[in-house]
């Protein structure tokens, strides 16, 4: 193979492994901090700032090789297996175990661990063209764009629709290696340089046998969860169940679902509603159906149980391991238990939820007054909803009083009686009959004996704890809804107030900095700076819409960011197609990239109707098009010998940067999507006004 396609290869090989070790780093960034969607923003915006640093860098090194350019992209191949690593092990020793980490330890955290491959992938890009230009003087930066968006998109596509449902990350890191690695070895072959051309080999034969090791990808996770008995990687989030002496604990993603040593958990979240009802005979559990729950529910002797989990690998490892028996009345569904509920023609006696606080957008989707509404349509007559939520016994924070509050407030619009007992959560009560305090009593007239309540329920909660309780909630707390999550406004205030680590200090820096840059920035490169602000910016906007409707963002992730690469080559080919008027066509582009982010808008403020997940990917498409044909209208502009490249990547990415931190850590949890899609259009509309003012 000529030394040219071996190059031009190694650059679809870099688009493939960066793209995926960008999605595998993000989902295991998301298991470390409980699936938080700020971690997603966090994460790509250090992965796009130390990109575009590598890439900046580039721009002066004058020094052009083959050879080092092959040790370049054998050491891009093998450096994500260290990265992961680093990412197991480094949280350990950063924070203490069981710890929830503040804002500044997770950016220091996350800059850490994925510096070093950002840097070298931002490095490599420009650095291609170069070598390519020795071989073809004809190679064009433009050409250069659209190659990498080739091994982006292939990557995306490999990980999103097979990878992800049958390989575990060391494995896939190792697949999607071997692209690099065989251009690596190919090309210090044919340039004669055997000393790399053994390295190389026995390098790669090292990181295969650890990359494709079960053993030892299992044993990494060991320093998080301890003596690990099952390690599955779903599709939905990652699995394990731990083992100490003879109590099992479930993990998915980070977060305890269930452990057999806690009965009191267990009796609590079924006896308090289920003992409330005259008549038990139709139920639907919402996740958290393992070990003695079923079989609590079950003492009621109910007709039918649906119960509703979204992730079959999770009920599957459930059943073969005992903790789940799927015996009659039991019915298993695995679905998106809001998708259930809207579609569903059965009504039900009593709905118990028990999913975690709603920390997260995934979550809070099922504590918001839309929800409480499909749950009032198919309760029957006097049914009852339950769930749970976390506080202390003790003492109960100002912020947490108010989350409780608009949880409280918004069930209220539904339910004329809301009970909180405080027990070992907060248990919410909600019907519309009435809800007796004094659940023992109501145990015993049914002759359902327990362990926990029957000894320990008298003396934890009382007549007296229940009114100070009722008494502490806030009347004027405002509605949780779907497109205005008040709860998490509040979540992520609590998150910034319990480590005192606003970001202000941050902020200040950080806008600092990008003024900084601008006056190093060519007219044209604000374009790309805007534009790649836009696109990162209205993704996250994408991914936040996705899962309020939708709700598992932990697997779609990978086909929203796929898309959104999948447009950018068909638009980068119209852009290198078109070489007139390229100063009349940038305008026409922005002023289209415009039209999409007020439409948005207005279906955000006046339709917010639930778009099929087609719409999302067809819309991210279309807006990735015409981002993409900006890049080689662009470097036209700009001309090749003033070598764009390395400047209109830099562009690119730092304002994919600021887009990504702006709208997904600031803007949306704290101020709404209306300000940060507003930003977004006012940030287009002066780049718009540039090009304008150059026009004429």
């Amino acid at each position: 193979m000529k030394m040219k396609n071996l190059i031009i290869w190694s650059i679809i090989g870099i688009g493939i492994s960066s793209i995926t070790v960008q999605l595998v780093t993000i989902r295991e960034f998301l298991t470390q901090f409980h699936g938080n969607e700020i971690t997603i923003s966090l994460v790509l915006f250090c992965w796009l700032i130390m990109t575009g640093l590598g890439s900046l860098g580039a721009k002066p090194f004058k020094y052009i090789s083959i050879t080092f350019y092959s040790f370049l992209i054998l050491l891009t191949a093998l450096w994500p297996l260290a990265q992961i690593l680093a990412i197991r092990y480094f949280r350990e020793i950063l924070f203490i175990h069981g710890s929830s980490p503040g804002f500044y330890q997770i950016l220091f955290y996350i800059i850490v661990t994925i510096t070093p491959y950002c840097l070298l992938t931002g490095f490599i890009l420009p650095y291609a063209l170069e070598v390519l230009k020795v071989q073809d003087q004809g190679f064009t930066s433009g050409r250069l764009y659209m190659m990498d968006n080739i091994g982006d998109i292939l990557g995306g596509i490999f990980f999103s629709f097979i990878l992800v449902y049958w390989l575990k990350p060391f494995k896939t890191i190792a697949v999607t290696s071997a692209l690099l690695i065989m251009a690596s070895i190919f090309l210090s072959a044919q340039k004669r340089r055997y000393s790399l051309f053994i390295g190389a080999f026995f390098m790669s034969a090292f990181f295969y046998g650890n990359a494709l090791s079960s053993h030892f990808e299992q044993s990494t996770l060991s320093s998080q969860y301890g003596d690990i008995a099952r390690y599955i990687e779903s599709p939905f989030g990652r699995i394990i169940i731990t083992q100490e002496g003879t109590q099992h604990t479930f993990w998915e993603s980070g977060i305890p679902l269930y452990s057999d040593a806690d009965v009191a958990n267990s009796e609590e979240k079924i006896h308090y509603p289920l003992s409330q009802l005259e008549r038990t005979q139709d139920i639907l559990l919402i996740s958290g159906g393992l070990g003695e729950t079923l079989e609590e529910v079950l003492k009621y002797h109910p007709k039918h149980i649906d119960y509703v989990e979204l992730d079959p690998y999770l009920t599957d490892v459930a059943q073969e391991s005992g903790f789940l028996k799927k015996t009659p009345p039991i019915n298993i569904i695995n679905q998106d238990a809001r998708r259930f509920i809207k579609n569903t023609s059965q009504r039900y006696d009593a709905i118990i939820m028990d999913l975690p606080d709603p920390d997260i957008f995934q979550i809070n989707r099922f504590f918001t007054v839309e929800f409480f509404s499909m749950i009032k349509k198919i309760l029957k007559q006097e049914g009852i909803l339950s769930f749970g939520m976390e506080y202390s016994m003790n003492y109960v924070s100002e912020i947490r009083r108010k989350k409780l509050s608009i949880i409280h407030n918004t069930a209220k619009q539904h339910f004329q009686n809301v009970t909180i007992i405080p027990g070992g959560e907060a248990y919410f009560l909600c019907r519309d009959g009435e809800i007796f305090p004094d659940i023992p009593a109501r145990l015993a007239a049914q002759s359902i004996s327990t362990r926990y309540i029957e000894g320990f329920y008298g003396g934890n909660v009382t007549d007296e704890r229940i009114r100070e309780f009722q008494n502490s909630i806030d009347p004027g707390a405002p509605i949780n809804m779907d497109f205005k999550p008040s709860v998490m406004q509040t979540v992520f205030k609590e998150w910034f107030f319990k480590h005192g680590t606003m970001p202000n200090g941050f902020l200040l820096i950080f806008f600092c900095i990008i003024l900084f840059y601008f006056f190093f920035m060519k007219k044209e490169e604000y374009v790309l700076f805007t534009t790649g602000s836009a696109t990162m910016g209205l993704e996250m906007l994408i991914i936040f819409i996705f899962q309020v409707i939708h709700g598992y963002i932990y697997l779609k992730i990978g086909a929203i960011v796929t898309v959104f690469l999948l447009g950018l080559l068909p638009g980068a080919v119209m852009g290198n197609i078109f070489h007139e008027r390229r100063r009349r066509q940038l305008i026409l582009s922005e002023l289209i990239l415009l039209g999409f982010l007020f439409l948005f808008l207005i279906w955000y403020h006046f339709f917010q109707v639930e778009l099929h997940q087609l719409v999302f990917l067809i819309y991210c498409f279309f807006f990735s098009f015409f981002c993409g044909f900006q890049f080689p209208v662009i470097t036209g502009i700009l001309g090749e010998k003033k070598g764009p490249a390395a400047g209109c990547f830099a562009a690119d990415l730092a304002g994919a940067a600021v887009g990504t931190f702006l709208v997904g850590t600031i803007l949306i949890p704290l101020m709404g999507v209306p300000f940060a899609i507003s930003f977004l259009i006012l940030l287009k509309i002066s780049s718009l006004s540039v090009q304008l003012a150059l026009r004429t």
